[in-house]
């Protein structure tokens, strides 16, 4: 079945590091995020991003107040053994396990688009729930923005 959820880390989760950044545009929990170094800042990702920094766990408006300097937790994907669940408009199938697929947003949630798979493709699927209509996949080592390095401290 397909479905729309927001994505969130599955597995892998010891393969991440949470850190607290100022925001510079308005996510919501799931939201794929990429740090703008312009703005020293984090921002949502754009369409069929480049780079992926991580992935939000919570809404940055409403944490924002929440702590006093305005920064808000960012979980910072930083090893492809992190694996994402993210829904998707195509049901998924055995079949798209091993296939590299790409990212679109649905309204505010990220999905698996399994249109996207040249030069737009981010991530492998590495396991499938055909039940519950989730796609669980890793991120491309290339897309990775602090991928095997050091995490920027904003």
């Amino acid at each position: 079945m397909a479905s729309n959820f927001p994505a969130y880390v599955a597995q892998g989760a010891e393969h991440t590091i949470v850190r607290d950044y100022t925001p510079g545009t308005a996510f919501v929990p799931g939201s794929f995020v990429v740090y703008d170094t312009s703005g020293n800042n984090v921002d949502v990702a754009g369409t069929d991003p480049a780079l992926i920094m991580g992935i939000s766990e919570v809404g940055s408006v409403a944490h924002a107040l929440l702590t006093p300097n305005g920064k808000v937790p960012v979980r910072v994907i930083v090893s492809d053994k992190t694996v994402l669940a993210l829904s998707s408009a195509t049901t998924p199938a055995d079949t798209y396990i091993g296939d590299n697929v790409g990212i679109t947003i649905n309204g505010t949630n990220w999905r698996a688009d399994v249109a996207k798979t040249t030069t737009t493709s981010r991530l492998t699927v590495v396991d499938v729930d055909i039940t519950n209509g989730i796609f669980f996949c890793t991120i491309h080592a290339n897309a990775m923005q602090f991928g095997q390095k050091t995490v920027a401290q904003a």
